[in-house]
């Protein structure tokens, strides 16, 4: 399946590390443990600062973390938004 087909659907915003960890365990039995942790990773560390990652941005990591999509891409979707 490719992930990066999915970031076209509407995903509601997270407002905190918990909903934004039910986000991440949705995909979970679908992730290699390395994809789960390097997310859950980023989503601790981007919750420290008051960010919380919405299950779009989960998608996005995925997609990256399985070469579908650069950084840079999501950069440049992001400026278009």
């Amino acid at each position: 399946m490719s992930y990066l087909e999915l970031i076209h659907n509407t995903y509601p915003d997270s407002f905190s590390k918990v909903q934004s960890l039910r986000f991440l365990l949705q995909y979970k039995t679908q992730l290699k443990d390395n994809e789960y942790n390097a997310i859950l990773e980023s989503l601790c560390s981007h919750a420290l600062e008051g960010i919380y990652l919405n299950e779009k941005d989960i998608v996005l990591s995925i997609a990256q973390l399985r070469n579908e999509i650069t950084l840079e891409e999501i950069v440049e979707m992001v400026k278009a938004a």
